[in-house]
């Protein structure tokens, strides 16, 4: 509309300047030479009916002027529509095509009405035409542009460019799934069982971009789950992609002999797990820890199954540095979450700790286990010496005189080890939680193991 307005204040302007003044001024000019007629004139042009005469005479002819465009009242502009996308036209069926951009400027150049009345249309179509090839290869091709009208100019950046086209091929691939935005599912749900209505997938396209494809996968999206609560759902329209070794996209087209689509059993996973107080560090000389106490013992833990049996059979450490209590201690702690849990029912536990004095310590034997001996192998002590070790143990007397050894462990892990005669360390692993509370000191660090390969 501006530029509209601006076009008819340059129009009047041009009669005011050529056309109004130099007609008043000769008027006057010639009634300065008839004194007589100069009143005749001077009636004549005050007169309401000659002068809508005059006005609709001179409109008239700058109409005539104008649509003709005798005069020129504008010079001519240029307008840059970015980003416009191509359409190519080719053999989809029989060739893949490369190279070709996906969006080109397009600038145009005419005069301001016509670039204004261009600007309103939504459409500015760019044309890859590739009918005419009929072979895979190497090609050129223009870029065209269809413009609405010919008063305006215009050019394509880039004009042309360069395609790679290839023979399509198609082979099959099996179907996999991969869950997306599962953090997106609520704490207190967990995917359970997720089954596609297909196994198999058509892909098509280059055959160098096929020999790519590691794997296909349905992609399962949590944020287009119908809702979120336990049952099975359907979830339709799945998106597929390609994927090479290393986890890229492969760009290639899909044909399924029906659209994928997913069951999807959601799940409430949870159980109680145990809270475990595990010191750490030493306790101050002469000061033991007699007892302890959780506001909770338990947590309800959300997750899947896997995780959940395992957690079951562990609990949930919570370490504590108890170098510096020499008194009764209070504090709330966080329970720490473990690696795949969703949510545990409470976050924060009260603990009381008792502090008492040390006993005398008590001396144990222990037998050492031989845990995790590589597959094909066997693994023995190579003495008597090495079968079983002393253990000084040090805390409160009234753990001390409950504690037997089925509550205390004592290993050798084989897990980093190959055929040969080692030194290997001694570990102590406390079983129950009053064994958590004392410390345990081998007399010796070591002991001697072989491990043979198996015939």
């Amino acid at each position: 509309m501006k530029a509209i307005n601006k076009l008819f204040g340059r129009v009047f302007k041009f009669i005011d300047k050529h056309l109004v003044i130099p007609i008043t001024k000769l008027i006057l000019k010639i009634s300065g030479h008839f004194d007589h007629s100069s009143k005749w004139f001077e009636n004549i042009l005050s007169k309401q009916s000659t002068l809508l005469f005059l006005s609709l005479f001179f409109a008239i002819i700058i109409f005539i002027v104008v649509d003709q465009k005798i005069i020129s009242f504008t010079t001519s502009s240029a307008e840059v529509f970015r980003e416009q996308p191509v359409e190519v036209l080719y053999a989809e069926e029989r060739f893949v095509v490369e190279g070709l951009p996906e969006s080109v400027d397009i600038t145009l150049i005419g005069s301001k009405a016509d670039l204004y009345i261009a600007k309103q249309s939504s459409i500015h179509k760019v044309t890859a035409d590739l009918t005419n090839i009929k072979e895979p290869g190497t090609y050129k091709v223009d870029l065209e542009y269809e413009v609405g009208t010919s008063s305006i100019q215009y050019s394509v950046n880039p004009s042309q460019v360069t395609v790679v086209v290839y023979a399509k091929q198609s082979e099959n691939r099996t179907l996999s799934y991969n869950i997306v935005n599962a953090d997106h599912l609520d704490d207190t749900l967990d995917i359970s069982n997720v089954e596609l209505n297909i196994d198999q997938v058509t892909i098509s396209g280059a055959k160098y971009k096929l020999d790519q494809v590691a794997n296909v996968e349905a992609l399962v999206d949590i944020d287009k789950l119908p809702k979120q609560e336990e049952g099975t759902q359907t979830l339709d329209d799945i998106i597929l992609k390609a994927y090479d070794k290393e986890g890229n996209i492969v760009d290639v087209e899909f044909s399924t002999t029906s659209k994928p689509s997913a069951e999807v059993t959601i799940a409430s996973s949870s159980k109680e797990i145990n809270l475990n107080f595990v010191p750490i560090n030493e306790m101050p000389f002469g000061r033991a820890i007699g007892s302890y106490a959780f506001s909770n013992n338990k947590v309800r833990v959300y997750g899947s199954t896997e995780i959940l049996n395992e957690l079951e059979k562990t609990g949930i450490d919570i370490e504590i540095d108890v170098s510096k209590l020499t008194e009764d201690y209070h504090t709330t702690v966080e329970i720490p979450k473990p690696k795949g849990i969703k949510k545990l029912d409470i976050n924060n536990v009260d603990l009381d700790i008792v502090v008492t004095s040390s006993a005398e310590p008590k001396v144990m034997t222990l037998k050492i286990d031989a845990l995790n001996t590589p597959s094909g192998y066997t693994a023995g002590a190579v003495s008597a010496d090495d079968v079983q070790v002393l253990v000084e143990v040090k805390g409160a007397s009234n753990i001390l005189d409950n504690l037997t050894n089925a509550d205390v462990q004592a290993y050798v892990d084989l897990s980093s080890y190959g055929e040969g005669t080692f030194d290997i360390p001694i570990e102590i692993k406390p079983n129950t939680s009053s064994a958590r509370l004392v410390s345990y000191v081998p007399k010796k660090a070591t002991v001697k193991i072989k491990i043979t390969k198996n015939n």
